[in-house]
């Protein structure tokens, strides 16, 4: 995985606004190469909707309630619009900025020259200026993931369309969508060409100049004044120690005391550093288990609407799901379940009306059945021959 930011202010320009610019996804000139995630980004088709990345946002899942570092896209499901459509909605995710153009470039990156679509906006320093912060200090590992957000065109029910006729997992190249957003992240992006190139280009490049002059200024000004107030300091110490001691017991001293600080600091880091990814398995396992919460909720919802007869013809189904939600272990897994729930939504309800279609069959039938078994008298049409002469003969 290569990300990175190239450059970033210091300061934030145009009202609290820091601008920026991201690579949202890499062009692939060979025909066979393709992202993380199966997609292989044609130029002309990226050409066609490139408009549509124009004011999308810039997108957070925050870790926790101090808004500093970013998780995932924060998607939480499906809604069902007022005209039919699905929507993906990312309700546990918040917009932290937007892009406001795009561009094909060619950018390079680590000594290789790539083709990109980038989008240049503004992060939202005023409202998250502990993100901004985050974002500057990882600026120095050259770590920042991005991730964009497509889909289809309203036209198509929101479906993506693609050039293949049988595109795959593998292999497919998407031919109609639109741009819905980008994500910042801090676990493994859908692609891993997405780079944040730049944050906070001044677009005045002579006040630019003139603001790091004054700034190299400051700097030097400061390193100097920092450097003698250190020279005195240490001057003081080595006359201290040049009474009790040789020069060579001295230069000993004074080499065994930073060797001391700096194995001091060493191991503070790496007790830092263990911290830190005790403290990322520990949030990680909270998430899934809040991830389960919520899946087994959402089944449970959808099939509380039926009951114990109607959801007997997907029994198995459902205790089925339930195993696997229970033993997921991977947050970006849990996705996937919400198509099985729905799945099994639409078994419930295809049985429904295939046993009330049975029953209109079979009521019908026995309808037809009862008109046909009226009772007939057989005897209606006979008169003997004695009923057709109606007057006694004498035979006298």
């Amino acid at each position: 995985m290569f990300t990175r930011i190239l450059e970033i202010s210091k300061r934030a320009i145009k009202g609290g606004r820091v601008p920026i610019k991201i690579a949202l996804l890499k062009i692939h000139d060979d025909p066979n190469e393709t992202n993380d995630n199966g997609l292989h980004w044609d130029e002309t088709c990226v050409l066609n909707a490139k408009d549509s990345a124009k004011l999308m946002p810039i997108c957070v899942s925050f870790v926790d309630e101090t808004k500093s570092t970013p998780l995932d896209h924060g998607y939480t499901g499906t809604i069902l619009t007022d005209d039919g459509i699905q929507e993906p909605v990312f309700e546990n995710s918040e917009t932290v900025g937007v892009i406001e153009s795009t561009e094909i470039e060619t950018v390079t990156v680590d000594n290789s020259e790539i083709k990109v679509l980038a989008g240049t906006g503004y992060l939202y320093m005023q409202r998250y200026p502990n993100f901004v912060k985050w974002v500057r200090e990882n600026f120095a590992l050259g770590k920042i993931d991005t991730s964009i957000e497509l889909m289809g065109l309203p036209s198509n029910n929101n479906q993506l369309k693609y050039l293949e006729e049988t595109p795959t997992e593998e292999f497919r190249t998407p031919s109609e969508f639109v741009f819905s957003g980008t994500a910042i992240l801090s676990v493994l992006p859908a692609d891993s060409n997405a780079i944040l190139l730049e944050v906070a280009q001044k677009i005045n490049k002579e006040e630019k100049f003139n603001m790091e002059e004054k700034e190299l200024k400051a700097l030097i000004q400061s390193a100097i004044s920092e450097s003698n107030s250190k020279n005195d300091e240490l001057t003081t110490k080595i006359d201290e120690l040049n009474t009790q001691l040789s020069d060579k017991e001295g230069e000993i001293f004074e080499l065994n005391a930073s060797v001391s600080q700096l194995q001091k600091a060493l191991d503070d880091l790496k007790a830092e550093h263990e911290t830190y990814w005790q403290e990322r398995d520990l949030l990680e396992k909270e998430l899934v288990k809040a991830k389960v919460a919520t899946k087994l909720g959402e089944l449970d919802s959808t099939i509380g609407e039926f009951n114990e007869a109607e959801q007997e013809p997907v029994k198995e189904d459902i205790n089925t799901l339930k195993a696997n939600i229970e033993a997921c272990a991977k947050v970006e897994e849990f996705e996937s379940f919400t198509s099985e729930i729905n799945s099994i939504k639409a078994k419930i309800c295809t049985a429904i009306v295939e046993r009330q279609k049975k029953a209109e069959a079979d009521a019908k039938v026995a309808e037809q059945n009862s008109a046909n078994t009226e009772t007939v008298d057989i005897f209606s049409e006979i008169n003997s021959a004695e009923d057709d002469d109606n007057e006694d003969v004498n035979i006298f």
